[in-house]
């Protein structure tokens, strides 16, 4: 099962008052990065005529916004701009609408624990739960006053989760979702964009500002990591061979092979375009995409890529394995799909770039 990260940067990004670095909202077709609280207005879509739940059209699919999806088996789950849920079970052939609450803002994050069992996060410190497959979802917690929109979230087990944010938004639980607590795990408080399972008991998020936090005690205690790079990451992932790879601002991938992420070796892209999202195909492949219809692909547990053709310039949020030899992209433009390169049509690996540099403390 993939979990990718997650495009609500303005899409998938919050702004702060005096921040440096924002990128213009992708509604207005500018950089694209811009970090707002305000839920994006898509014209070709009036937000006060809501279809219900069920069909939706081609025609409707390539207007939606999604910043997330999941497959589950043979199931895909997206999730995004104004609570929009939407199931697959034909590879994304044909798409319904799940049943949600009413008045349901931004969603930014989908994840599930098992076939059955899912959730999904978003604006408000929204949290949403689902017991059959993503057919109809309920609300498990909600804080709009606190104005901390949820960028993830992730589960070790089936009773214990968490979800990460904006302003450094970190909840927890541990009765499976019944309740949410909410705890200060950073000093600072630099927006959280992504946390995913390294390993048995460990954990790992990548956020703004070159923020990296591990846990190696399930979540109990983080560890601040020093950073090879001091702009935001939008996402993490591991690769096959246990390599965890982060991704981020102007095309920053950066991949480590060291157990303590200690060490940092940066990834040729070619692309300054900003990596969103990611996701691990089951023949180990590797799919990072990103801002101007960017998608790279890795047949070596990411120590180098080949860019995928998308024949589009609209940002991808996250990339899914497909029907047979595709790849689905979520994002601007709903979902589509393209051809995935075979192994042996991938370009050879680089020499091996040099570790960067960690400042000593």
């Amino acid at each position: 099962m993939s979990r990718p990260c997650r495009l609500a940067i303005g899409l998938k990004s919050i702004s702060r008052p005096g921040s440096r670095a924002v990128f213009a909202n992708i509604v207005l077709l500018t950089v694209m990065l811009v970090l707002s609280f305000s839920v994006r207005v898509d014209a070709q879509i009036n937000p006060s005529v809501m279809p219900p739940a069920g069909p939706l059209s081609k025609q409707t699919m390539s207007r939606l916004l999604l910043n997330d999806a999941t497959r589950i088996g043979n199931r895909v789950v997206a999730v995004g701009d104004r609570g929009y849920i939407v199931v697959s079970d034909s590879n994304g052939e044909n798409w319904e609408r799940a049943q949600t609450p009413a008045n349901v803002p931004m969603l930014t994050a989908v994840y599930f624990v098992d076939a059955k069992n899912g959730w999904a996060v978003g604006h408000d410190a929204l949290i949403l739960k689902t017991v059959d497959e993503g057919n109809t979802w309920t609300q498990a917690f909600s804080a709009p006053a606190e104005q901390k929109p949820l960028m993830d979230i992730v589960f070790t087990n089936p009773a214990s989760g968490f979800a990460v944010g904006a302003y450094g938004a970190f909840y927890e639980t541990s009765d499976g979702g019944k309740s949410w607590t909410s705890r200060k795990i950073s000093e600072d408080d630099k927006h959280l964009n992504a946390i995913i399972k390294i390993g048995e008991g460990k954990l790992f998020i990548a956020g703004e500002a070159g923020t990296l936090l591990k846990s190696d005690d399930a979540g109990k205690t983080w560890s601040k990591l020093e950073s090879p790079y001091k702009g935001s990451f939008f996402g993490a992932i591991q690769a096959a061979d246990g390599a965890v790879l982060i991704h981020g601002l102007r095309g920053r991938i950066f991949r480590s092979a060291d157990p303590s992420l200690k060490s940092w070796i940066p990834v040729e892209n070619k692309s300054t375009a900003s990596i969103m999202g990611a996701t691990l195909l089951p023949d180990g492949s590797l799919v990072l995409a990103g801002l101007a219809g960017t998608a790279l692909i890795s047949h070596d547990n990411g120590r180098s890529f080949t860019v995928v053709p998308t024949g589009s310039t609209k940002g991808i949020a996250v990339p899914l394995l497909g029907a047979p030899s595709s790849i689905l992209l979520f994002g601007e433009a709903g979902a589509r799909d393209v051809i995935t390169p075979v192994a042996g049509a991938a370009i050879p690996a680089s020499p091996a770039a040099p570790a960067v540099p960690v400042p000593k403390k």
